[in-house]
């Protein structure tokens, strides 16, 4: 045959391509993992004492179990006025929609109270009238990290507050388990903080200094360590 389009030479994959791309695992880069991520809550700054919430969010920051990096969609209508085919032109732009964060519990719940405390920043409990938008929205990065805890991802969501505080489920049954948290926030869209994505005037650097330790150990319940390893560290620890 003479074109030689299917020879081992012009192979799309062989044995020094798998081998490669087997290399590639133990590279700085190496492939992303699920488990290795870094959430920062911020909370809005009318929630008290800015030392005292900095800390607090700090720590449920720690606890972040679980959380879905958002998506974005391209909304689009068709074209009808054009001879032949149609076709879809995009007219808008969303991101996403809710997300979801899940939290290991302390003792006290003490992760429930300061979300129901954010949301109170919405409203009046006392007199049920509604406040001003700019007084409950804030911001959450999220990070994802390497192998060697660096970041290589990142998104910062804008004007984010927690719409819904999920039940708690209690259960006498339930002996060594722990307490989950399920936070359901609004965003209006999320940027990248990735500073190589971003103009110089850019509002993020995601090679700044980490402002959430990477601890495994630090904020969990004692019974984490009589439940035998449990989960692998999400942050990366």
């Amino acid at each position: 045959m003479a074109s030689g389009r299917f020879t081992e030479e012009n192979a799309a994959f062989g044995a020094e391509a798998l081998n490669e791309w087997k290399s590639g695992f133990h590279t700085e880069n190496g492939y992303a993992v699920p488990n290795r991520f870094e959430a920062i809550i911020t909370p809005p700054p009318n929630m008290g004492v800015q030392t005292s919430q900095a800390s607090k969010s700090r720590d449920i920051s720690l606890r972040c179990e679980s959380v879905n990096l958002p998506g974005i969609n391209l909304n689009t209508t068709t074209d009808s006025n054009i001879y032949g085919p149609t076709r879809e032109i995009v007219d808008g732009v969303t991101y996403a929609e809710d997300i979801n964060m899940v939290f290991t519990s302390s003792s006290g719940l003490e992760e429930r109270v300061f979300f129901e405390e954010w949301q109170k920043r919405a409203y009046d409990p006392t007199t049920w009238d509604m406040r001003y938008y700019n007084d409950y929205v804030s911001v959450i990065d999220l990070f994802l990290l390497n192998r060697n805890n660096k970041r290589r991802f990142g998104l910062r969501l804008h004007e984010i507050f927690p719409k819904t505080i999920g039940a708690t489920s209690l259960n006498q049954s339930a002996n060594n388990e722990i307490i989950k948290i399920s936070i359901t926030f609004s965003f209006r869209y999320w940027s990248t903080l990735d500073i190589d994505r971003t103009s110089p005037s850019g509002n993020a650097d995601i090679n700044k200094p980490d402002t959430v330790t990477i601890n495994r150990t630090r904020n969990q319940p004692a019974v984490v360590g009589q439940l035998g390893g449990g989960r692998q560290d999400v942050h990366g620890g």
